[in-house]
C-alpha cells in the first residue's frame, strides 16, 4: 500500500508542474533567462556568504554530488564554476538539466524509493513544497543555515522563504523571483496625456481615454484565458482586500472577491482587446509589443519581450510601474520560481549544502543577476553594478514592489491546477457580463472539496 501511495504522489508532483505551465505561472522566470544580453563574467568561488572552504583545501575530497535542475542562464553561470568549485572543495557536482515537468518526474520518482541517488533537487515551491515536504522528500535546511552565519540567509526576499518554509522548517533556498507590474506605451501615453495611475480608479480611467479600438488599440491587456488568468487576478483580488484560502478555508465568494472579479471583468469587457477571453501570456506580450496595447500587467521576467530590437515594435518606448493600489492598498505577487533543496535521501547532505551555499552566496548572485537571472536576494537589486544589465526604470518599480507584494498568485494548495480552473470560471463569467456571484458560490464549493481532499 506504501508503494502504491507514493506512485500516486509520484503522479500528482508531475501533474502540478504540468498544470503551473499550461497556466505560464512560472513561465515567465524562464524567459528571464534571456533578458539580460550581457553574461557574468569571471567564476570566482571566494564571496560573501560562499564555500567556507579556502582554496585547494578539499574538504570534501572525492564526494560527487548529484543536482537535478533547469535550463537557464543562472544555470549557465553555475556550470561554468564548478570546476573551480571542484578545485576549493574536493566536491564534484554531476548536473543533470532537465525540463521542468521531468524535473518533477524525476524526483517524485526517485523519491518514491528513497531518494538516495538524488543530493540537490531543483523544485518550484509554489507547486512543490507542500507536495514534497508531505511526502518526506526534502531535507530540513535550518541546521544548515544556523552553521552558516555568513550566507546572511535574512537577505532574500521574505516572500521567498515564507514559500519554501513549511510548519516552521525552511526546506529550500530561493533562486529566481518574479513580480506582478505595469508595462505601458511612453509614446501613447505621452499623445494621451496620460498620467502613471496610482489606483484601480485611475487605471481605468487611463485605460478608458487610452482605448482606441477603431485604430486596433487597446487600453490595456491582461489574460482573460481562464486558469492562466489567475495568477494577474491575484494582484487585484488582494488589492479589494480578498484572498483564495483563509485559514483552510476557500474565500473566493466573499463580497471582497466578487468586487474584484467585477473589476477585472468590467476593465477587459471594456477596454481590453477583442477574445481577451482567450488570451494567456503570450497573445497579451504580443499585442503589447506590435503597438497595439497601451498597457499590459505580467510578469517583470518577461521584459526582455518588450526591448526585443529584433521583435518588438516599441522596444525604445517602453516603461514600467508598479501595480495601483485597490481599497485594501498595492498587493502585486513576488513569487519565487525556483528553489534549491537537499533530498531527504541523500547520501552527502553536508557536500550538498556545500554546493548550495556556494552557487547561492552573494557573489555568485551578482554573478547569476549579471547574466539575466531576477534575484532572491534583497543587497543584490540594491547593488547598481549586479542589476545593471535591468533596465534601470524597471529596477526602480522591482524595488518599490518588494516591500508590499505578496508571495503567492494562485490558491496555496497541492491540487492548485484544479483550483485554478475552477477560479478561471469566475474570471470568464466576469469578462462576459454574466452573474458573477452564482459563479464565485459555485467554484468556492469547488476549491472547498479539493481543500478538504488535501486534509
Amino acid at each position: 500500500m506504501k508503494k502504491v501511495k507514493s506512485l500516486l504522489s509520484s503522479f500528482l508532483a508531475v501533474a502540478l508542474i504540468m498544470a503551473l505551465l499550461a497556466g505560464c505561472g512560472a513561465g515567465g522566470s524562464n524567459t528571464a533567462d534571456n533578458t539580460a544580453g550581457k553574461a557574468a563574467t569571471g567564476n570566482g568561488t571566494e564571496q560573501s556568504g560562499g564555500t567556507a572552504a579556502q582554496a585547494g583545501e578539499q574538504p570534501y575530497k572525492g564526494q560527487a554530488i548529484s543536482c537535478v535542475g533547469f535550463g537557464a542562464k543562472w544555470t549557465d553561470v553555475m556550470v561554468k564554476g564548478l570546476e573551480e568549485f571542484k578545485a576549493n572543495t574536493g566536491i564534484t557536482v554531476n548536473f543533470q538539466q532537465l525540463a521542468n515537468d521531468q524535473i518533477a518526474n524525476k524526483v517524485a520518482v526517485s523519491s518514491a524509493a528513497g531518494g538516495k541517488d538524488l543530493d540537490v533537487i531543483a523544485f518550484a515551491p509554489l507547486q512543490n513544497t507542500l507536495l514534497y515536504t508531505k511526502n518526506g522528500w526534502l531535507e530540513p535546511l535550518d541546521e544548515y543555515v544556523s552553521k552558516s552565519q555568513d550566507f546572511d540567509i535574512k537577505d532574500f526576499f521574505e516572500t521567498g522563504l515564507e514559500i519554501s518554509t513549511r510548519d516552521g522548517k525552511l526546506y529550500g533556498i530561493p533562486v529566481m523571483t518574479e513580480r506582478e507590474i505595469v508595462y505601458y506605451n511612453k509614446e501613447m501615453f505621452a499623445k494621451a496625456n496620460v498620467k502613471i495611475p496610482k489606483t484601480f480608479d485611475e487605471l481605468t480611467e487611463a485605460a478608458k481615454k487610452l482605448n482606441d479600438p477603431a485604430n486596433g488599440i487597446c487600453g490595456i491587456a491582461i489574460r482573460g484565458k481562464g486558469p492562466a488568468a489567475v495568477t494577474q487576478f491575484s494582484g487585484f483580488l488582494r488589492g479589494f482586500g480578498g484572498d483564495f484560502i483563509n485559514d483552510g478555508k476557500a474565500v473566493i465568494n466573499t463580497p471582497e472577491a466578487i468586487k474584484a472579479f467585477q473589476y477585472y471583468g468590467d476593465l477587459l469587457r471594456n477596454y481590453g482587446p477583442k477574445g481577451v477571453g482567450n488570451m494567456d501570456w503570450t497573445d497579451t506580450q504580443s499585442l503589447f509589443t506590435q503597438g497595439r496595447a497601451a498597457m499590459r500587467i505580467d510578469a517583470d521576467s518577461q521584459y526582455g519581450f518588450a526591448v526585443d530590437k529584433k521583435s518588438s515594435l516599441i522596444y525604445d518606448k517602453v516603461g514600467y510601474f508598479a501595480l495601483p493600489a485597490g481599497p485594501a492598498g498595492a498587493k502585486p505577487y513576488n513569487i519565487t520560481a525556483w528553489d534549491l533543496g537537499i533530498s531527504s535521501g541523500s547520501q552527502h547532505k553536508e557536500a550538498s549544502w556545500e554546493f548550495i551555499k556556494w552557487i547561492m552566496g552573494k557573489d555568485m548572485d551578482v554573478k547569476t543577476e549579471l547574466a539575466g537571472n531576477p534575484s532572491a536576494r534583497a543587497s543584490t537589486w540594491s547593488n547598481k553594478d549586479a542589476s545593471k544589465n535591468f533596465p534601470s526604470e524597471l529596477v526602480d518599480v522591482i524595488n518599490q514592489t518588494t516591500p508590499v507584494s505578496v508571495g503567492t498568485d494562485r490558491p496555496y494548495m497541492i491540487n492548485v491546477g484544479e483550483a485554478r480552473t475552477q477560479i478561471g470560471t469566475v474570471i470568464i463569467a466576469a469578462i462576459e457580463g454574466k452573474d458573477v456571484k452564482a459563479a464565485a458560490d459555485k467554484a468556492n464549493a469547488a476549491v472547498q472539496e479539493l481543500l478538504d481532499k488535501e486534509k
